[in-house]
């Protein structure tokens, strides 16, 4: 079924979906409990009277930007491509250069954005780490995790997939412009 704007999604598309609906509610209950155990304690009432639509606004949310990244890439098809030049290290030939440099240009800048969430999981570990006293040992152990997921998804996917399309437009290849 084409998802306007996207293009028709395969399993792949929507396993990664389901990911970013699940990262996105577990940031999402995460960041509601924290909120709300600040006034109340972190009860079962509080959790699912906040939590589950923490959730679901998450949820919605994470997909919703997936969504919107596919769209900015040019459609889902057209990121599997690109992702699929960058794994294989080469562009086919009778690919124009103006199609494929701006494609994998917008890939190799995103190392920046990588590093920047290193860094931001270590500092919002540290800040979680040292309000421990604030919260329950679970609130503090799920934001823990959260931020170390997302350091560790910068450090082994992001940052290497920015590398790899870095070093796909410094060999370039002989393309008919």
């Amino acid at each position: 079924m084409p998802v306007n704007g996207v293009g028709v999604i395969d399993e792949a598309g929507r396993f990664r979906l389901l990911g970013n609906g699940a990262a996105g509610a577990a940031f999402g209950v995460v960041l509601v409990v924290l909120v709300a155990s600040s006034w109340t304690g972190a009860t079962t009432t509080v959790l699912v009277g906040i939590g589950v639509p923490g959730a679901a606004a998450g949820a919605a949310i994470g997909v919703v930007l997936q969504l919107r990244s596919w769209r900015a890439e040019g459609g889902y098809r057209q990121s599997v491509v690109v992702r699929d030049w960058i794994a294989d290290g080469r562009v086919p030939e009778d690919v124009p250069a103006v199609q494929w440099i701006p494609l994998v240009q917008a890939q190799a800048e995103r190392e920046a954005a990588g590093w920047g969430k290193i860094v931001l999981s270590v500092l919002w570990t540290g800040m979680t780490w040292s309000m421990r006293d604030q919260h329950p040992p679970l609130i503090t152990t799920m934001l823990i995790m959260l931020w170390v997921g997302l350091g560790l998804w910068s450090g082994f996917w992001v940052i290497p997939r920015a590398r790899e399309a870095k070093a796909l437009m410094r060999r370039g290849v002989a393309t008919p412009s």
